[in-house]
């Protein structure tokens, strides 16, 4: 397994942090608000053999700082979508990890809409549609102490990070940003997907419970599963274990044949 420049048709919207030959099955992960395709690194010691782990490159991060920040949701996965399909000669899982479950649920229900559903749909510590709430004042709109004092409790991003003004000053601008594309993008109607769904959540989660993570189960007509990890809200790094046996067993039951 080696690491791989951009797939061609993918261009700089999606890195490919792990490559597999012959590849049978490619993870395609959306971060986090703040975060950069670099967020799942800690996973690759845990994948199998034949599993690709590709990732999110939003504007405005990593080798793209130069580049405009985008705080539309549709304008977003308006571009995402057609590079996800470049990618489709691999069965593909979507997985979303915490605010990027956001944007992972509503990709995945583009993708099946036109026909590629993926194989599997897996996201991280959010809600389930029906147990959604968006925050009032929304969290793009707060002040910029309270902002970058919610990130940190979130467990994202050390609390020595504050002390640095300019990497601050940039930093807020990239949450403000994707804090608006997750906040104000609405779930397009439709019934439940066609695809097996696993959550995975921490037990020690103070922003998100337990009930509202299993509330996911409805938007499948096909396996759910909820895995509650020993950890808080920030569970990438925990569940690097388990999405090696959840990729595993993907492989196992076909999806990656």
């Amino acid at each position: 397994m080696t690491a791989h420049p951009a797939h061609p048709a993918a261009d700089r919207w999606i890195a490919r942090l792990r490559t597999a030959a012959p590849a049978r099955l490619r993870l395609l992960c959306v971060p986090h608000v703040g975060a950069g395709a670099a967020a799942f690194r800690p996973w690759l010691a845990h994948l199998p053999e034949g599993v690709e782990l590709c990732a999110v490159r939003a504007p405005g991060r990593e080798n793209r700082l130069g580049e405009p920040l985008l705080t539309d949701p549709r304008a977003l996965l308006d571009a995402l979508e057609p590079r996800v399909a470049a990618l489709r000669e691999v069965p593909l899982v979507v997985v979303g990890h915490c605010s990027g479950s956001v944007l992972a649920y509503e990709l995945a229900r583009r993708l099946a809409a036109a026909g590629a559903p993926p194989h599997a749909l897996v996201l991280s510590s959010a809600e389930g549609p029906r147990a959604r709430v968006v925050e009032d004042p929304p969290l793009h709109r707060l002040p910029r102490a309270e902002l970058l004092a919610r990130v940190v409790k979130y467990g994202g991003m050390a609390a020595q990070v504050l002390d640095d003004a300019d990497l601050m000053a940039m930093f807020e601008r990239i949450l403000r940003a994707d804090y608006q594309l997750v906040e104000t993008l609405a779930y397009s109607p439709g019934a439940p997907l066609d695809l097996p769904l696993t959550v995975i959540g921490g037990l020690r989660d103070e922003f998100v419970a337990a009930a509202a993570m299993a509330a996911w189960s409805t938007e499948t007509t096909r396996g759910f599963t909820l895995h509650l990890l020993d950890a808080a809200h920030y569970v990438l790094e925990p569940a690097g274990p388990l999405m090696g046996r959840i990729a595993g067993e993907l492989l196992e039951s076909g999806a990656g044949r």
